[in-house]
């Protein structure tokens, strides 16, 4: 597997583990319906998560699905800090990172491989 799709893996776990502790802490501090929705705003970093465990095995259908999941990120990210969360940053940030990683010629020659 080439560095950029070992990266984008990488990314995409500490995306999901982010999400996760922060429907924790949202769910702690202010309730169920936090946690909700912030669980809610990280559906696509569970999609990119999806991915990204298939990426070892996977063709060029797992490529194509973790970017578009990665743009919904980065939208999501920026509604985000639209609304005033400062964390929408990170989740853009991390979604711009995915789609560069996987928008690499090494990385399309990975997912086209036999």
């Amino acid at each position: 597997m080439p560095g950029s799709v070992r990266a984008a893996r990488v990314l995409a776990f500490v995306a999901a583990g982010f999400a996760v502790l922060g429907a924790v802490v949202a769910g702690a501090l202010a309730g169920p319906a936090a946690a909700g929705a912030a669980l809610g705003s990280a559906m696509p970093v569970i999609g990119v998560f999806t991915c990204a465990l298939c990426f070892a095995r996977s063709g060029a259908g797992a490529k194509v699905t973790a970017i578009a999941f990665a743009a919904f990120m980065i939208l999501f990210g920026i509604g985000a800090l639209g609304r005033g969360i400062p964390a929408g940053i990170v989740q853009a940030g991390l979604g711009i990172a995915i789609v560069v990683s996987l928008s690499q010629r090494q990385s399309g020659d990975w997912f086209r491989r036999p």
